[in-house]
């Protein structure tokens, strides 16, 4: 079953909603219930968590706990779910991004760009994202903390 949702940020955080002609879409397949495995069946993203707090991680190979320990817990008490990125978007040759990620800022720094770009933050596959207009400060008041302990950047999706 295939559920088409909306990935965009408000106050910085990832927001999952029903699909709105206006805004940039992307196709989730549901895969788990927090607690359960997310069976991948290509290098995908996959998003974790609650509508308005999610994180996600690029998975390549068969799957991921969907779980706190591998994601942090975007929502406290919650109970979360997962749910993998649908194929389109990817290039059939060689499975990267047909679109790519670009290093715009250091941890504690500014993303500097124009327009509504789809950012993340984090490191070592781990990240939190979200959609901004015109740059975001690249911290974790904005996106909260995908990986504690480690030096983290934002990436913009160009």
């Amino acid at each position: 079953m295939r559920a088409l949702v909306t990935a965009l940020a408000l106050s910085g955080a990832a927001l999952l909603a029903p699909s709105a002609p206006a805004l940039a879409q992307q196709t989730l397949v549901p895969c788990a219930r927090e607690g359960g495995f997310c069976r991948v069946p290509y290098p995908t993203r996959v998003i974790y968590g609650v509508p308005g707090r999610t994180r996600a991680a690029d998975v390549r190979g068969r799957g991921v706990e969907c779980t706190n320990e591998v994601f942090g817990d975007p929502a406290y008490g919650v109970p979360k779910r997962c749910a993998y990125v649908a194929r389109r978007g990817y290039d059939d040759e060689d499975d990267e991004p047909v679109a790519r990620w670009r290093t715009c800022a250091a941890e504690d720094d500014y993303c500097e760009f124009r327009g509504r770009k789809r950012v993340r933050y984090g490191a070592r596959g781990r990240y939190a994202e979200g959609v901004f207009r015109n740059g975001v400060d690249c911290d974790n008041d904005t996106f909260g903390d995908p990986l504690p302990g480690v030096r983290k950047s934002c990436q913009v999706l160009d």
